[in-house]
């Protein structure tokens, strides 16, 4: 393993050894809609879903707005992440793709969440019991 590659090991320990969720990042980018669905996965089963503690949490929800944009917060890259959907096609605004981590991620808010038809912009307080 190189120091470019951040995944961790089978033990999930990155080249520094500790203990963390970099398996979605390789090379400081994310890397695939699949990484975006294990970040939600470990984002939903998160005791604090609002910490922007990359150990607790890889891509953290701000804000959703069905079939319109979700606004997202990545531990990782200390940035946040606008995910726009046009005509029911998602695109990340920060990677400028349309098939990256966050855009795996928002597909799976607007899979679980999309279902309230608000037409309002929603906060993570509004769409989760904290």
């Amino acid at each position: 393993m190189n120091g470019d590659d951040l995944r961790g090991d089978s033990n999930d320990q990155s080249v520094d050894g500790n203990n963390n969720n970099s398996s979605y990042i390789k090379g400081g980018k994310c890397e695939s809609l699949d990484e975006g669905i294990f970040a939600f996965m470990h984002w939903l089963n998160s005791e604090d879903k609002r910490s922007l503690s990359f150990t607790d949490n890889p891509i953290v929800l701000l804000k959703f707005s069905n079939d319109k944009h979700t606004i997202l917060q990545d531990t990782h890259l200390h940035a946040e992440v606008h995910v726009e959907i046009s005509k029911g096609v998602p695109y990340c605004k920060y990677c400028k793709e349309d098939d990256c981590a966050h855009v795996g991620f928002a597909i799976c808010v607007e899979q679980l969440y999309g279902h309230r038809r608000s037409a309002t912009e929603e906060r993570i307080e509004d769409i989760i019991e904290i």
